[in-house]
């Protein structure tokens, strides 16, 4: 195209050159030859004006300003912004992004360093590597404390990770961890937090295989970077936050269903630091989440972020020589503070089970987040005791959670991603957002029992019975990659009430992170 317009130009200039006023003709003939150049004329500053279109126009791909309304899983989503690889689930289901959307649109360098992370992508965009990192620094502070360990400092999560696809279909990710492994650790750790690679051929059926998030609990799949509190609420306590298996996965009927069927080796609830196959037998998770109102026009627009969902899991626990401490987590409150502690010589046997119902809602700033989860565990208890034998215990917890985000962005379990970041000199604020949360556990009276009696033998004095808990946050997202929040917590402990036990007085605390997202 170009070749020819260059080839058009100089051919109609020797047309006007060749056409002087030297030569003799009559006025009706000159009249003519005017009026040709005239045309001639125009017709070039046609053709210079196409030229300088032609050289100036490149293929270009639509993009969307941080906070702009975009389609749920396009690209420049803001909502998968601050994960342009999407190895980790989407929105609370299983899934990660589709491939097109980890490849981006366009001709991307080979090389990225941006502040979305450090990428390293193949000459064809087939193969991509992603290095980036997740950094915690907490302080906790107390009132009424009851021990000096309760308030502290402490890196909560150190955890660099390497992410991407290779040959488009095949996702994997890396992630050990070199901190705390549990809110209520009392010492650092370093363990495997995520190893897993995913094949999805089709995103209706996929396979994914090695050690992550089993599907269970709505707020244990979020990613641990993007809940609006300092921890997750009280219902974590009844489900696990890794195991190692395979799951089968896909996205169905117009990205409305998300389901899932795992089987894991069995694990500890809400600690990383778990996986290990301890002869307990494995356990089958499931998990159906749907978003049923997606892309109906002839629906109101404010149902489209309504989700509603159901996971659990099954087992047959056989006894274990592995003891109490590896088989059994304690419940602790969101600031890391034991009020439940399993007896020593404790063992599974039996039928285990977990069930937990989940709603999940979103209207541009609003998010709105409700669960309810009951476990059920066979036990053993002739380590504990004469008169032990087989039995079992049942836990039940729940979560209401609302947030907003008072400077307009999208609310979501995959983050905030600020319209503008924090610029003193130009007046860029970041993005605010508040968060309020009811939660509470309730232990069922089985484990306080005596083992005789076919209980578990837990104290009520030293341990609480129930707990009701209030929290309220405020975060300050920074950019993409730095956060600021603080929360207040309110924790009221019914039974227990022992002299030097968390349970002693209820618990107000303060907890603050500073937190680096890479």
């Amino acid at each position: 195209m170009k070749k020819s317009l260059r080839a058009i130009i100089p051919l109609l200039t020797s047309m006007l050159l060749i056409m002087p006023g030297s030569y003799g003709m009559d006025e009706e003939t000159a009249r003519t030859i005017s009026d040709l150049k005239g045309q001639v004329q125009a017709l070039m500053d046609e053709v210079k004006k196409l030229q300088s279109q032609v050289a100036g126009t490149k293929p270009s791909t639509p993009t969307a300003q941080p906070g702009s309304p975009t389609p749920a899983g396009s690209v420049g989503n803001p909502n998968e912004a601050m994960r342009p690889l999407m190895e980790q689930p989407m929105q609370g289901t299983t899934e990660t992004a589709p491939t097109k959307i980890q490849e981006g649109a366009g001709n991307l360098p080979m090389l990225d360093v941006s502040d979305k992370g450090l990428i390293f992508r193949s000459k064809d965009n087939r193969n991509t590597v992603r290095l980036g990192g997740l950094l915690q620094v907490d302080d906790r502070e107390f009132v009424d404390a009851s021990t000096s360990q309760e308030s502290k400092f402490l890196i909560r999560r150190a955890r660099p990770y390497a992410s991407g696809y290779f040959y488009d279909d095949w996702n994997y990710r890396f992630a050990p961890e070199f901190a705390l492994s549990a809110p209520n650790s009392t010492s650092y750790n370093t363990t495997i937090a995520d190893a897993f690679i995913n094949y999805k051929p089709l995103e209706d059926i996929q396979v994914e295989a090695g050690k992550y998030k089993p599907p269970v609990a709505l707020e244990q799949l979020a990613d641990d970077a993007y809940i609006p509190f300092n921890e997750r609420a009280l219902s974590s306590n009844l489900s696990p936050a890794r195991d190692i298996g395979v799951m089968v996965h896909g996205k169905t009927f117009g990205d409305k269903l998300s389901w899932a069927a795992m089987v894991g080796a069995g694990a500890r609830n809400n600690t990383l630091n778990t996986g290990l196959d301890y002869d307990t037998g494995p356990d089958g998770y499931f998990r159906l989440f749907a978003q049923p109102f997606l892309g109906e026009k002839e629906m109101p627009e404010e149902l489209e972020g309504l989700r509603l969902g159901v996971g659990g899991s099954i087992s047959w626990a056989s006894q274990s020589s592995a003891g109490t401490s590896l088989l059994f987590q304690n419940y602790s409150t969101d600031g890391g503070n034991t009020f439940f502690n399993f007896p020593n010589g404790l063992n599974t046997q039996g039928e285990h089970w977990r069930i937990s119902p989940q709603l999940y809602y979103t209207c541009g700033p609003f998010g709105a987040l409700g669960e309810f989860i009951a476990e059920k565990q066979g036990v053993n208890t002739s380590g504990l005791g004469s008169g032990g034998g087989f039995t079992n215990y049942e836990t039940t917890a729940w979560n209401v959670t609302l947030n907003y985000v008072l400077t307009g962005e999208d609310a979501g379990l995959n983050g905030v991603v600020p319209k503008e970041a924090v610029d003193f000199k130009n007046g860029g604020w970041g993005a605010w957002e508040m968060a309020i949360r009811y939660d509470g556990i309730s232990v069922g009276a089985n484990a306080f029992r005596p083992v005789n009696q076919g209980g578990l033998g837990v104290s009520a004095i030293d341990n609480a019975t129930d707990v009701n808990g209030f929290s309220w946050a405020l975060n300050w997202y920074i950019n993409r990659i730095m956060k600021l929040g603080v929360t207040v917590e309110y924790n009221a402990f019914t039974g227990g009430g022992g002299a030097n036990t968390v349970v002693e007085n209820n618990e107000l605390g303060f907890l603050t992170r500073l937190q680096l997202k890479y």
